[in-house]
């Protein structure tokens, strides 16, 4: 029996595998690259029976091991896959035969190997054509046999198996490969990565010698989940690495983070079983991508782990030699280095194949691809973040800004990065995440000033959101200097009746107002009112901002009939301009509902004030997540109704019907 190279499975021996007695007395050939690893094979049986399965189907049934995107990369364990179902299920074969198909060359001298295993007697000839005719001959004679065609990793492979398959007939065929597709009479099966508890069985009972703590349970557990993602390969090397260094857990972690080449690059067959490295296993699987693919997943490497919404792919590769993202990507999914998910439709790229894909770039290339991806996403990152309407756009896109600004800052690259960092600040404050907001506004301030000068415009935006995020954490008096400072440089650069000026003067003026100042307060809010309706006309939403800011003064001095047709005409113009059922009319209906419990008209306020709640509660149901205001206004709503002499126990059972009526019954 021949012993055989395999790339991507786990090889235990150097010496030829002989198969089972069983085998051997039956008259069964064997010639499978390694032995069964038997116990050591995790979290994949569910797998092999659906393999067997769709084997068994139809007679001469072919199944491929392919994965979409990520499932079918290098490392995901499809050719341990494929050799552990022959062990598995041998009882059923008449023989178990393995070649490997990564170019018609290989498959040919490979195939022509089998004369050995099978005793043909063409084996002693030197001809290897005429080895591998027999082995054809022999295949089609002696039916029942499962035969793996292993990495089939190319169209030209894949165009020399399919010439095979039109030879051969009464057995199975087992394809693997990092294609996608393996075209018509290949049942294509997932292969998916470990579930989190089997990858962290393996790390532990493949480490018996480590450096071990009490909470080894818990860090192998996270180093699987964050660092290695549940693949079989990273899983395999850092478990040989940690037994064969002696150390813990926690220590192969900080090393993994310090010097991510020096462990992804280690290639040692002794240790970790494996002919390849995990950082060569996927440069050889970038080296079948076109140019374009291979740029697009070295952009995409300075992203986040966490999937890419099917959207961002629409928006123009600005400055990347008019690339079109959509047809690098469908390079990237035909190699399974992106898998694709379709509800919501959207992209994942592993975080290993990122880090490789960064890792392999030189100092130049490096800041090209980073500038690039940080364009990319900043164009993509479009829309008011303040407005709830936005958010369906700018989730998603959220945790891939933050980690793209992160590197761009690091590399000193200042622009776009300044505006991704403060707009999305400016979305985390939207949604009170105000510890996660505040870094990021600080940061974009910093740069401004730095790269635009300390009196530039956006350097004035730029203090506005920080004062802004101060003031909503009750820093009053940090906020205010940052407020005024914003409002001198738009005076002076925008002119004194500039929309932006506005803006600048009625976030004073609320200030002054919530410390007490409200003759200073006043003249600043009727001065913004004025500047809006005259540059941006009397219907704009940001003249009802105006207005709900005066009428929330007007009503604090008591001056009642002032204000409320104020918050009317602010609720029209917001109707007009969000809909009805707009988290923004919503802040109208209660600032009004407000002013009428104030003026004892509790049966007019009630409606309003159980709309406003009703808004927000519609929200949660629509976007799977709590609007930042909801609960405030269940608070609203209930005191309202104990106003109205309602017992706690309505009060709640009318909060549970609204509840119930938007369909959040579990809320």
């Amino acid at each position: 029996m021949c012993t055989w190279t395999v790339r991507l499975g786990r090889t235990v021996t150097a010496a030829p595998i002989a198969a089972p007695p069983t085998d051997h007395a039956a008259g069964k050939p064997v010639a499978l690259p390694f032995a069964s690893i038997g116990a050591d094979f995790k979290g994949r049986a569910e797998f092999l029976r659906e393999l067997h399965a769709c084997l068994h189907r139809a007679e001469g049934a072919r199944a491929a091991i392919s994965s979409g995107a990520i499932s079918g990369m290098g490392g995901i364990g499809k050719t341990c896959a494929a050799v552990e179902y022959a062990w598995e299920y041998r009882g059923e074969y008449t023989a178990l035969l393995f070649a490997t198909a990564e170019s018609a060359d290989t498959l040919d001298r490979d195939l022509a190997k089998l004369a050995h295993p099978l005793s043909l007697p063409e084996a002693a000839a030197t001809d290897a054509g005429q080895q591998k005719d027999a082995v054809l001959r022999w295949l089609n004679a002696n039916p029942g046999w499962l035969l793996i065609l292993d990495n089939i990793d190319t169209p030209e492979a894949l165009r020399a198996v399919q010439a095979l398959l039109g030879f051969i007939a009464g057995g199975h065929v087992l394809l693997t490969g990092r294609l996608s597709r393996f075209g018509a009479g290949a049942a294509a099966l997932e292969l998916g990565l470990l579930d989190l508890d089997a990858a962290t069985a393996m790390l532990l009972e493949r480490t018996p010698h480590r450096r071990k703590m009490a909470d080894d349970a818990t860090r192998a557990r996270e180093l699987a989940e964050h660092e290695l993602d549940r693949l079989p390969l990273a899983l395999e090397h850092a478990a040989a690495l940690i037994e064969h260094l002696g150390c813990g857990f926690a220590d192969y972690r900080e090393r993994l983070r310090s010097t991510p080449r020096e462990l992804l690059d280690r290639q040692d067959l002794q240790l970790t079983h494996y002919d390849r490295a995990v950082f060569r296993t996927w440069l050889a699987s970038a080296a079948l991508l076109t140019p374009s693919s291979r740029a697009l997943l070295e952009r995409l490497s300075f992203l986040a782990p966490d999937p890419l919404p099917d959207f961002l792919f629409d928006v123009p590769l600005l400055g990347a030699n008019t690339d079109n993202a959509r047809e690098a990507l469908a390079g990237l999914t035909a190699y399974s280095l992106v898998r694709r998910e379709t509800d919501p439709p959207r992209l994942v790229v592993h975080r290993l194949v990122q880090d490789v894909a960064r890792l392999s770039l030189d100092a130049t290339m490096l800041r090209q691809r980073l500038t690039e991806v940080l364009g990319w996403v900043s164009e993509a990152f479009a829309g008011d973040p303040q407005d709830v309407r936005a958010w369906d756009r700018l989730d998603p896109l959220a945790p891939h800004a933050d980690v793209v600004a992160a590197h761009a800052d690091a590399a000193g690259i200042t622009d776009p990065t300044g505006r991704l960092m403060s707009e999305l600040g400016r979305l985390f404050q939207a949604k009170a995440l105000h510890a996660r907001a505040e870094p990021l506004v600080r940061r974009a301030l910093a740069i401004g000033e730095a790269s635009l000068g300390k009196d530039h415009p956006t350097v004035a935006i730029y203090l506005s959101n920080l004062a802004t995020l101060l003031y909503a954490t009750n820093r009053l008096g940090e906020a205010e200097p940052l407020m005024r400072r914003a409002l001198a440089i738009d005076e002076a650069s925008l002119g004194k009746d500039h929309p932006s000026v506005a803006v600048a003067l009625s976030n004073l003026a609320v200030l002054l107002q919530d410390t007490n100042r409200l003759g200073e307060a006043e003249p600043l809010m009727r001065r913004a009112l004025d500047i809006a309706e005259a540059s941006l006309g009397k219907d704009h939403p940001n003249v009802a901002i105006g207005l709900n800011v005066l009428a929330r003064l007007l009503q604090a001095t008591n001056r009642h009939g002032e204000a409320e047709p104020l918050l009317r005409r602010a609720i029209a113009i917001g109707e007009t301009s969000y809909g009805e059922d707009h988290p923004e009319v919503a802040v109208g209906y209660s600032n009004l509902a407000a002013l009428l419990q104030a003026t004892n008209r509790l049966g007019e306020a009630e409606p309003l004030m159980r709309r406003h709640l009703a808004i927000f509660l519609a929200f949660q149901r629509d976007s799977g997540h709590p609007h930042p205001h909801r609960d405030a206004a269940i608070g609203n709503y209930s005191r309202l109704l104990a106003a109205m002499g309602r017992s706690e126990t309505e009060i709640a059972a009318a909060i549970a019907k609204m509840k119930r009526q938007a369909g959040l019954d579990q809320a």
